[in-house]
């Protein structure tokens, strides 16, 4: 069988219609899980898991910090793919100053104030359910951090 290869641009274009507007700006895609449901649950497509990591999007006034890892995780639930819940992990960069204090860059707002949702999905469940779900549920899944 011959093998094909993939532009690797094909798949930051096919991401950038799955992910949040703008999140390919500030973040790579590193890594897509699927966790599958028990069979009982009512929502059975299972969670897609999405890592990303940020660029080292460094100003020149800034190209004296060096990398110092990542933060931890914050988890972000984003619109359902093909009936799979959808949770973006989403890291930040660290940085050390030359006096080796850390330094994390930019901000970013990802999710909404107060939520784990993606903006544009706590604005959807805000309109169609009229508030935002405040229990730590995903469609009735328990996620953890």
């Amino acid at each position: 069988m011959k093998k094909t290869s993939i532009d690797p641009q094909m798949y930051v274009f096919m991401s950038s219609f799955l992910l949040p507007d703008g999140m390919l700006d500030f973040f790579d895609v590193v890594r897509i899980d699927e966790e599958p449901l028990p069979q009982e649950k009512v929502y059975r497509g299972g969670i897609l898991h999405i890592y990303l990591d940020e660029q080292d999007n460094r100003t020149k006034a800034q190209s004296s910090l060096s990398a110092n890892g990542f933060t931890e995780a914050t988890l972000i639930n984003d619109f359902p793919i093909r009936d799979r819940k959808v949770v973006l992990h989403v890291r930040r960069r660290r940085w050390l100053d030359a006096e080796g204090h850390n330094v994390v860059l930019n901000v970013y707002n990802l999710a909404t104030q107060g939520t784990r949702y993606s903006e544009e999905f706590a604005a959807f469940l805000k309109e169609r359910l009229g508030y935002l779900p405040s229990d730590g549920t995903f469609a009735g899944v328990l996620l953890q951090d």
